[in-house]
Order: C-alpha cells, then sequence, then structure tokens
C-alpha cells in the first residue's frame, strides 16, 4: 500500500497510507477531518540503481533527439569490438595469408 501526500487547506500537509485503488480520492485530514486533495510527489529516486537512472536518462535524451549509429559503432562504444578504420584496405587478405604480397 503506497504512502501518499495530501493537503488540508487549514492544517497544513500530512501524509497517509491509501490502497492504489483509492488513488485519486480525496483523504480525511487527521486533524479536523476535512477532505483533503492529494499532492503531486515526485518519486524516491535514490532507490533506483545508478545503471536504471543511466538508462532512464539516456531514454528520455534519445525521444527527443535519436542517436544514430552503424551495428559496429554501437557494439564498439561497449566495448565489444574495435571501431573500424575509416577508408578501406586494398588487400583484405593482408600478405601473411597467402605467405607473398600481392
Amino acid at each position: 500500500m503506497p504512502l501518499y501526500d495530501y493537503v488540508c487547506d487549514s492544517c497544513g500537509p500530512f501524509r497517509d497510507w491509501r490502497p492504489m485503488s483509492a488513488f485519486d480520492e480525496d483523504a480525511d485530514c487527521p486533524s479536523c477531518g476535512s477532505a483533503s486533495r492529494r499532492l503531486i510527489a515526485m518519486p524516491f529516486l535514490p532507490c533506483v540503481t545508478r545503471n536504471d537512472r543511466i538508462a532512464h536518462e539516456r531514454n528520455e535524451r534519445s525521444a527527443e533527439e535519436p542517436r544514430v549509429m552503424r551495428q559496429e559503432e554501437l557494439l564498439a562504444a561497449h566495448g565489444h569490438i574495435k571501431p573500424r578504420r575509416q577508408g578501406h584496405d586494398r588487400n583484405m587478405y593482408g600478405s601473411s595469408v597467402l605467405g607473398h604480397s600481392h
């Protein structure tokens, strides 16, 4: 059961445990009993792991500015392979494969 923040117009803010099905309902103030509206609260982010937080931030950024990468660049960015050199090699086999150069 989540803990929600509420504010009473006469008594001020308070918290109350409520079922999720009652998230949009007003709560009775524990001091005066008047109906009080729920406040919008920030999620408790320190409980999220660093990697999850970074992934969430990356997803938020990519929604506005997606970065397009080739598969080789993506793998190289994560340290799986070395990035390809720019330009083309003239001899794809190299001299060591055949024992002599062409």
